[in-house]
């Protein structure tokens, strides 16, 4: 574990699921008006919600199961897999045509 999270691909993933789970959380609320619904019920019930980082599903919040926990990242994994895939595909195949118009035109 101590390796894993020293390596670029971990903490790349990482800072991309802050940032998705920044854009997909609930609206920012004070903490003074969670304090009442904290005292109540520490976390919302039903399945979480939103994009969630796995260090957060495992570490801070004992109201998720590890099966859901195993779900959600797998969901999540998967998710980041085909938006790297398109990307990939979109970058080489924007490169690919600007090789290509650029070579058609330095030979008119």
């Amino acid at each position: 574990m101590r390796h894993k999270v020293t390596q670029g691909s971990f903490i790349f993933r990482k800072t991309l699921d802050n940032l998705l789970y920044s854009l997909t959380s609930p609206e920012s609320v004070s903490l003074s008006t969670l304090v009442p619904i904290l005292a109540k019920q520490p976390y919302p019930p039903g399945k979480p919600k939103g994009w969630l980082p796995l260090y957060t599903m495992v570490t801070f919040r004992p109201d998720i199961s590890y099966a859901t926990v195993r779900a959600k990242a797998a969901s999540q994994t998967g998710i980041l897999t085909r938006v790297m895939w398109i990307g990939a595909v979109t970058i080489g195949a924007t490169t690919g045509w600007l090789v290509w118009a650029t070579g058609n035109r330095l030979l008119r």
